[in-house]
Protein backbone atom coordinates (compact mmCIF):
# COMPACT_ATOMS: atom_id res chain seq x y z
CA UNK A 1 0.00 0.00 0.00
CA UNK A 2 1.44 3.36 -0.71
CA UNK A 3 1.12 6.22 1.50
CA UNK A 4 2.07 9.57 1.50
CA UNK A 5 3.60 10.93 5.04
CA UNK A 6 4.45 13.98 6.26
CA UNK A 7 7.98 14.90 6.68
CA UNK A 8 8.87 17.19 9.36
CA UNK A 9 12.47 16.91 9.68
CA UNK A 10 14.43 16.77 6.22
CA UNK A 11 18.11 14.98 7.87
CA UNK A 12 15.79 12.10 8.90
CA UNK A 13 14.76 11.80 5.31
CA UNK A 14 17.96 12.17 4.01
CA UNK A 15 19.77 9.33 6.58
CA UNK A 16 16.56 6.88 5.53
CA UNK A 17 18.36 7.50 1.75
CA UNK A 18 22.19 6.97 3.47
CA UNK A 19 20.84 4.07 5.17
CA UNK A 20 19.51 2.58 1.77
CA UNK A 21 15.45 3.33 1.79
CA UNK A 22 14.52 5.37 -0.94
CA UNK A 23 11.29 4.94 -0.82
CA UNK A 24 9.83 4.73 -4.37
CA UNK A 25 9.91 0.85 -5.32
CA UNK A 26 11.20 -0.23 -2.05
CA UNK A 27 8.82 -2.03 0.25
CA UNK A 28 8.94 -2.60 4.07
CA UNK A 29 7.24 -3.71 6.57
CA UNK A 30 5.85 -1.68 9.09
CA UNK A 31 7.41 -3.30 11.87
CA UNK A 32 10.69 -2.96 9.82
CA UNK A 33 10.22 0.34 8.93
CA UNK A 34 9.65 2.08 13.12
CA UNK A 35 12.81 -0.28 13.74
CA UNK A 36 14.60 1.36 11.05
CA UNK A 37 13.49 5.08 12.12
CA UNK A 38 14.00 4.29 15.48
CA UNK A 39 17.41 3.38 13.91
CA UNK A 40 17.63 6.72 12.48
CA UNK A 41 16.58 8.85 15.07
CA UNK A 42 19.77 7.69 17.32
CA UNK A 43 21.77 8.60 14.76
CA UNK A 44 20.66 11.86 14.14
CA UNK A 45 21.07 12.61 18.12
CA UNK A 46 24.60 11.67 18.28
CA UNK A 47 25.42 14.02 15.13
CA UNK A 48 23.09 17.23 16.99
CA UNK A 49 25.31 18.92 19.21
CA UNK A 50 25.64 18.07 22.77
CA UNK A 51 23.48 15.97 24.95
CA UNK A 52 19.61 16.74 25.61
CA UNK A 53 19.92 17.51 29.89
CA UNK A 54 16.66 15.48 30.89
CA UNK A 55 16.45 16.87 34.30
CA UNK A 56 14.34 13.98 36.18
CA UNK A 57 17.62 11.16 35.13
CA UNK A 58 19.63 12.71 38.46
CA UNK A 59 16.40 12.97 40.56
CA UNK A 60 14.06 10.75 43.15
CA UNK A 61 10.24 11.65 41.45
CA UNK A 62 7.97 10.25 44.10
CA UNK A 63 4.54 12.16 42.64
CA UNK A 64 2.49 9.71 40.65
CA UNK A 65 1.42 13.45 38.56
CA UNK A 66 5.61 14.38 38.80
CA UNK A 67 6.17 10.68 38.11
CA UNK A 68 3.86 10.53 34.58
CA UNK A 69 5.53 13.74 33.46
CA UNK A 70 9.54 12.70 34.09
CA UNK A 71 8.76 9.44 32.44
CA UNK A 72 7.90 11.97 29.23
CA UNK A 73 10.26 14.22 29.67
CA UNK A 74 12.85 13.50 27.39
CA UNK A 75 10.49 11.89 24.66
CA UNK A 76 8.74 15.99 24.80
CA UNK A 77 12.05 17.74 24.86
CA UNK A 78 13.01 15.80 21.32
CA UNK A 79 9.47 16.52 20.24
CA UNK A 80 9.57 12.85 19.46
CA UNK A 81 5.80 12.76 21.43
CA UNK A 82 4.46 15.67 22.83
CA UNK A 83 1.63 16.03 25.82
CA UNK A 84 -1.30 18.35 26.29
CA UNK A 85 -1.65 18.67 30.19
CA UNK A 86 -5.37 19.47 31.58
CA UNK A 87 -4.90 20.96 34.92
CA UNK A 88 -8.03 21.54 37.53
CA UNK A 89 -7.14 23.07 40.66
CA UNK A 90 -7.25 26.24 42.85
CA UNK A 91 -5.49 28.87 43.21
CA UNK A 92 -4.03 30.80 45.88
CA UNK A 93 -7.40 32.34 47.18
CA UNK A 94 -9.66 29.31 46.36
CA UNK A 95 -10.75 30.11 43.05
CA UNK A 96 -11.14 26.86 40.70
CA UNK A 97 -8.79 27.25 37.72
CA UNK A 98 -8.26 24.62 34.63
CA UNK A 99 -5.79 24.88 31.99
CA UNK A 100 -4.47 23.09 29.10
CA UNK A 101 -0.67 23.02 29.34
CA UNK A 102 1.88 22.02 26.08
CA UNK A 103 4.05 20.30 28.42
CA UNK A 104 7.09 20.34 25.90
CA UNK A 105 7.04 24.08 25.50
CA UNK A 106 6.71 24.65 28.96
CA UNK A 107 9.97 22.25 29.51
CA UNK A 108 11.93 25.18 27.41
CA UNK A 109 10.56 28.05 29.77
CA UNK A 110 10.63 26.40 32.84
CA UNK A 111 13.61 24.36 35.45
CA UNK A 112 10.99 21.66 36.52
CA UNK A 113 13.42 20.51 39.25
CA UNK A 114 11.47 21.72 42.39
CA UNK A 115 8.20 19.97 40.81
CA UNK A 116 9.74 16.96 40.10
CA UNK A 117 10.97 16.56 43.61
CA UNK A 118 7.78 17.60 44.64
CA UNK A 119 8.79 21.11 46.13
CA UNK A 120 6.63 22.92 43.76
CA UNK A 121 2.75 22.36 42.00
CA UNK A 122 2.85 22.98 38.09
CA UNK A 123 0.60 25.67 38.05
CA UNK A 124 -1.84 26.87 35.00
CA UNK A 125 -0.93 29.99 33.89
CA UNK A 126 -3.23 32.70 30.91
CA UNK A 127 0.09 32.52 29.08
CA UNK A 128 -0.97 28.41 28.61
CA UNK A 129 -2.81 27.08 25.68
CA UNK A 130 -5.89 27.45 27.64
CA UNK A 131 -6.66 28.58 30.59
CA UNK A 132 -9.93 29.59 32.42
CA UNK A 133 -10.93 31.03 35.90
CA UNK A 134 -14.40 28.81 37.17
CA UNK A 135 -14.87 31.80 39.40
CA UNK A 136 -14.25 34.91 37.71
CA UNK A 137 -15.09 33.30 34.28
CA UNK A 138 -11.64 35.08 32.68
CA UNK A 139 -10.41 33.07 30.06
CA UNK A 140 -7.33 33.15 27.67
CA UNK A 141 -6.04 31.30 25.03
CA UNK A 142 -3.03 31.21 23.19
CA UNK A 143 -0.63 29.04 20.05
CA UNK A 144 2.19 27.70 21.11
CA UNK A 145 5.48 26.34 18.68
CA UNK A 146 3.43 22.79 18.82
CA UNK A 147 0.00 23.69 18.86
CA UNK A 148 -2.70 25.52 17.35
CA UNK A 149 -6.39 25.86 19.15
CA UNK A 150 -9.17 25.44 17.52
CA UNK A 151 -12.43 26.58 19.44
CA UNK A 152 -16.01 26.10 17.53
CA UNK A 153 -18.83 24.24 18.03
CA UNK A 154 -17.29 21.15 18.13
CA UNK A 155 -15.83 22.16 21.46
CA UNK A 156 -11.48 23.04 22.05
CA UNK A 157 -9.43 21.18 19.67
CA UNK A 158 -6.06 21.62 19.12
CA UNK A 159 -3.80 21.45 16.14
CA UNK A 160 -0.24 20.15 16.18
CA UNK A 161 1.79 22.47 14.28
CA UNK A 162 4.27 19.40 13.27
CA UNK A 163 1.96 16.91 11.83
CA UNK A 164 -0.90 18.89 11.23
CA UNK A 165 -3.59 16.30 12.90
CA UNK A 166 -6.14 16.94 15.57
CA UNK A 167 -6.11 16.54 19.25
CA UNK A 168 -9.55 16.14 20.40
CA UNK A 169 -10.10 16.98 24.46
CA UNK A 170 -13.56 16.55 24.52
CA UNK A 171 -13.97 13.96 27.59
CA UNK A 172 -17.35 12.52 26.24
CA UNK A 173 -14.82 11.68 22.98
CA UNK A 174 -14.07 8.32 22.41
CA UNK A 175 -11.69 9.05 20.07
CA UNK A 176 -9.02 11.52 20.81
CA UNK A 177 -7.68 12.41 17.70
CA UNK A 178 -4.86 10.11 15.08
CA UNK A 179 -1.92 8.86 17.05
CA UNK A 180 -3.23 10.60 20.47
CA UNK A 181 -3.78 9.28 23.78
CA UNK A 182 -5.63 9.96 26.66
CA UNK A 183 -4.51 9.05 30.52
CA UNK A 184 -6.26 10.24 33.84
CA UNK A 185 -3.44 10.52 36.68
CA UNK A 186 -4.53 9.57 40.22
CA UNK A 187 -3.21 12.29 42.60
CA UNK A 188 -3.98 14.15 45.62
CA UNK A 189 -2.39 17.62 45.21
CA UNK A 190 -4.92 18.58 42.22
CA UNK A 191 -8.50 18.79 41.04
CA UNK A 192 -7.95 16.71 38.14
CA UNK A 193 -4.87 15.77 35.71
CA UNK A 194 -5.22 14.42 32.48
CA UNK A 195 -2.38 13.99 29.82
CA UNK A 196 -3.19 14.22 26.31
CA UNK A 197 -0.04 12.13 24.18
CA UNK A 198 0.38 12.56 20.37
CA UNK A 199 2.75 10.91 18.95
CA UNK A 200 4.47 12.59 15.80
CA UNK A 201 4.59 11.09 12.84
CA UNK A 202 7.73 12.10 10.48
CA UNK A 203 7.49 9.80 7.32
CA UNK A 204 7.84 10.27 3.88
CA UNK A 205 7.14 8.63 0.54
CA UNK A 206 7.14 5.00 1.28
CA UNK A 207 5.11 1.41 0.41
CA UNK A 208 4.36 -0.82 3.13
CA UNK A 209 4.28 -4.47 1.92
Amino acid sequence: MFLLLNLKDSDIARQFVELGFRGIGHAVSRKDFQKRKYHTELILQSRRQGPISIISDSLTVIEPFAQALASREEANRTTRLLTIIFIRDRNNIGHEISAYIDYAYRLKLEDFTQFFIGQNKLVPLTTDLSFYNWDTHMSTSNDSNNFHLLSDVNGIRFRCQHDRKIVHVDPESKNYGDGTTRTCVNTVGYLQIILYVNIENIFFFLFWE
